[in-house]
């Protein structure tokens, strides 16, 4: 059954041999929606647009322990933004990436299909925005490393000839560090080395970040799809200055799953 991430069958059906299988996920995907930023070092005006991005999310067991695995996350993106007042425009380009390792408390539950598991996730987001009416400060970045808490619950089930899982996923940070510009500070100024207290701690009283997905999994015979929402909230700040963003997208996107044959532990 595709939407498990459970001992596989070549496991099981080679239990005698020196190599047992391990199984993997890898899910790649398309998003498209709308995002809202606000910048106060960039302007004092709020801007929104849409945007488009392409993530590859794999998924993986533990040799050592079938209830622990591990997930990781590298997502690309770029959008146009307006403000609709003053006709300005903005263009962001982002780059986030993330690993994390969860507890699967499937075998506790003992319900066939339904998997509930939590876990520390390091987390790194970087979005480069552009104001083209902005002479001094055409350009702003957004940088933090965060540990983050993450969720989720997922159930699988199989039809006659297909099987099927939805899931849902939430992840918050605890804590990290961010770069922030000073307020009269220009991007002239911090490319020649006049910066100071651009880089500080961060928690959720300041750095406050909620990451959260709603997906459905289909397997049929030659082929495996996902449909979903993805919803994402940042509100930070620092130096008297603050920002957020929000993104709310549709995700399409295909599934691999494929085992490796890896010699047993002695």
């Amino acid at each position: 059954m595709l939407l498990t991430l459970g001992p596989c069958c070549y496991a099981q059906e080679q239990s005698n041999s020196e190599y047992e299988g391990r199984d993997h996920e890898n899910i790649l995907s398309l998003r498209w929606g709308g995002i809202r930023e606000y910048d106060e070092y960039l302007s004092p005006l709020r801007y929104s647009g849409q945007f488009i991005a392409l993530q590859n999310e794999w998924w993986q067991g533990f040799s050592k322990s079938a209830d622990w695995q591990h997930t990781g996350r590298v997502k690309v993106q770029g959008g146009r933004m307006f403000n609709p007042q003053y006709t300005n425009m903005a263009y962001a380009f982002g780059v986030q990436g993330g690993w994390g390792a969860h507890y699967d408390f499937n075998r506790l539950m003992a319900v066939e299909g339904l998997h509930l598991f939590a876990g520390p996730m390091l987390d790194i987001d970087l979005l480069a925005k552009e104001l083209i009416q902005n002479v001094n400060k055409p350009y702003s970045i957004d940088f933090s490393i965060d540990i983050k808490a993450y969720a989720g619950i997922s159930y699988a089930f199989s039809g006659k000839r297909s099987s099927y899982r939805l899931r849902y996923m939430a992840a918050t940070s605890l804590a990290g560090v961010q770069f922030v510009p000073e307020y009269w500070q220009s991007y002239y100024e911090l490319t020649e080395g006049i910066v100071g207290g651009t880089v500080g701690a961060s928690h959720p009283g300041n750095h406050l970040t909620l990451r959260h997905e709603l997906s459905f999994d289909m397997q049929f015979r030659h082929s495996a799809w996902r449909i979903g929402v993805e919803h994402e909230y940042i509100r930070h700040s620092m130096n008297n200055l603050h920002f957020q963003r929000e993104q709310v997208c549709l995700v399409v996107g295909t599934v691999f799953n494929y085992t490796t044959k890896i010699r047993k532990m002695r």
